[in-house]
């Protein structure tokens, strides 16, 4: 028995975060027009709002009026752009083959997978180098205790940490026999 697709048509929002703001404009409009050339898309209607700073970047928003081809095209746009919202306008119902439904399962899976090993990637990357950063922090300090005591206030301005934080990066050297504290000087 042969398939009858249906044309799913959908209101969709895309955004881009970027910075300086012509660019994450240039951005999405420059990716709208590529689906544009898609035949497996149309888009009926783009309608964009206007950029809004958040921390230093600019987050610009598309509203797409637009149909698909079938599902699985719309769930194939879905995993490549990821949309912040999707709305399906028609139809009311959407039939899918069972083995379509397991392929989109299985993507889906896939996707995670490797979403959940990038993670855990960039979290190890992290402690490597926030324990490389320690380290290279201590030695500043047991650098410039070389050059003799210090206070916490002039280590602070040697280091270019506050003087009300520095303490907590002196308690590992010391713990470590690196660095000794006499009363409010830190000597080696």
């Amino acid at each position: 028995m042969e398939q009858v697709l249906q044309r799913v048509h959908t209101r969709i929002i895309i955004e881009v975060l970027g910075s300086p703001k012509e660019h994450a404009i240039e951005t999405l409009q420059g990716y709208v027009a590529r689906l544009r050339e898609d035949k497996t898309v149309t888009i009926h209607k783009a309608d964009y709002a206007e950029p809004q700073e958040r921390d230093g970047l600019y987050a610009v928003f598309v509203e797409l009026d637009m149909t698909f081809k079938d599902a699985d095209h719309l769930l194939s746009f879905c995993f490549d752009a990821m949309p912040s919202s999707i709305e399906i306008l028609a139809p009311t119902e959407l039939n899918m083959q069972s083995k379509d439904f397991e392929g989109f399962l299985n993507d889906l899976q896939a996707r995670l997978h490797t979403v959940d090993l990038a993670l855990k990637q960039a979290r190890a990357m992290t402690k490597v180098l926030d324990t490389n950063a320690m380290n290279v922090l201590h030695n500043f300090i047991v650098f410039a205790l070389q050059q003799g005591p210090k206070s916490a206030e002039q280590l602070s301005k040697i280091v270019g940490i506050p003087a009300d934080k520095i303490g907590h990066y002196l308690e590992q050297p010391i713990a470590a026999k690196k660095i000794k504290k006499e009363g409010t000087t830190y000597t080696i």
